[in-house]
């Protein structure tokens, strides 16, 4: 079956990039020089909007506010056509409640978070289940199954998976290709266990239609729409209604699910992409597609990684980001003048091998998802986004389509 929602994403990709010259859009701002010390700790990046933690555990999002995913009412502008507003915020705000957050996962139109005393809260878009509710929605958040305590939570497209303090994992939301694991295909607006036998699960990432959790041993169990093949151009996928263990996979320390390709690192940092590769997420130097992880083509030593759209990037033993992948927008955080490669038959700029990104910064973490920009946090604690900015997710203070340098997101 075709990933029938990552094909509309893409073509409104192609669209809007087609009327956009990134090259002048670079021009206007100065060269990066992270100049300061901000206090920022972590960054999640969902499809129209991003979040992030400041010390202290104060959460802040910015970006698309439509379906409440900001965890605020209050919003700066209005976005969108005029024919299909929406509010927004170009800027962060304050998620609106007294609590203090250790994590923070930005989703499609959602955001989960867990606080200083293990409790997991939901906020933003409902309609499949993804708040474990469906008679609640909205900025407000919902506190997740209220007598768990919670280690980690990852907010996917429409569902969301977390692990519960004795290393037990659950999923819920929407389920069309079996992404909850529960060997259904029917949405699921209660939390419910995710059964991979005789293992302890150390961490998880939703994605898409795709989830994938890695045990303590490092082996890989990925569920939902697992891709098969190319054809025509169209990337085809079944449906895996159960954590199915990846086959030829290393024992991996990390991994992390994106729209359309998957990507892990195992202990000697060296990084492995799999499934579809259309724009050349997988960073093998292809566009070529593979059932099971490929090694990203460089000697560069991983320390966290992030799979997007059709974008990856990932940081570096040294603090230096990459990315790599589709760079319509800017994404990749590469001028568009080094970008000599073109993928797909929109003639599209992108990188098939990691580039890094511009200024060389250094970064303790970036991040990208299911839209087509990505932020990271410096050393300093600064924030910078870059890529697609139409919804305000850059958290500039713009609404410039495309921006290839990354910018400091304004500070609060």
């Amino acid at each position: 079956m075709m990933l029938r929602r990552a094909a509309i994403v893409l073509a409104s990709v192609i669209a809007l990039s087609a009327c956009e010259d990134t090259t002048a859009v670079t021009r206007r701002f100065a060269v990066l020089d992270d100049i300061g010390e901000d206090t920022w700790t972590a960054v999640s990046v969902g499809r129209d909007h991003s979040c992030g933690l400041k010390q202290g555990g104060i959460a802040f999002c910015w970006g698309s506010n439509q379906s409440g995913q900001l965890g605020t009412q209050s919003s700066d502008t209005v976005c969108g056509s005029a024919a299909s507003q929406f509010a927004c915020s170009l800027v962060p705000r304050a998620v609106d409640t007294g609590l203090r957050w250790r994590a923070i996962s930005s989703g499609g139109s959602h955001t989960c978070g867990i606080t200083d005393t293990s409790e997991a809260y939901c906020w933003g878009a409902n309609g499949e289940g993804q708040l474990a509710d469906f008679s609640r929605g909205g900025p407000t958040p919902v506190r997740i199954a209220t007598s768990l305590s919670w280690t980690q939570i990852s907010a996917g497209f429409n569902h969301t998976c977390a692990i519960r303090s004795d290393n037990a994992l659950f999923c819920w939301g929407s389920n069309d290709r079996g992404q909850t694991g529960n060997g259904g295909t029917s949405s699921v607006a209660s939390v419910g266990r995710v059964q991979i036998q005789g293992a302890a699960i150390a961490s998880v990432s939703a994605g898409q239609q795709r989830t994938c959790a890695r045990t303590s041993i490092g082996a890989v169990y990925c569920w939902g729409a697992v891709w098969i093949r190319r054809d025509g151009g169209l990337e085809f996928t079944r449906a895996q209604l159960t954590p199915q263990l990846v086959p030829s996979s290393p024992a991996m320390v990390r991994v992390s699910v994106g729209t359309l390709t998957t990507c892990g690192t195992d202990a000697t940092g060296f990084g492995y992409c799999w499934e579809a590769n259309p724009r050349g997420a997988i960073g093998d130097g292809t566009t070529e597609g593979s059932t099971v992880p490929k090694r990203i083509a460089s000697n560069l030593e991983f320390v966290q990684i992030s799979a997007g759209l059709v974008q990856t990037c990932a940081v570096v033993v040294d603090g230096v980001g990459y990315c790599w992948g589709d760079d319509s927008f800017g994404e990749l955080g590469v001028h568009p003048s080094l970008l000599s490669e073109r993928c797909s038959g929109q003639n599209l700029p992108c990188s098939t091998v990691p580039v890094p990104i511009y200024g060389r910064q250094k970064f303790t973490m970036v991040s990208t998802s299911f839209g087509s920009h990505t932020c990271g946090v410096t050393v300093r604690g600064n924030l910078y986004c870059w890529g697609l900015g139409v919804s305000g997710q850059r958290g500039d203070g713009t609404l410039i389509a495309a921006q290839s340098v990354p910018v400091k997101v304004a500070q609060q």
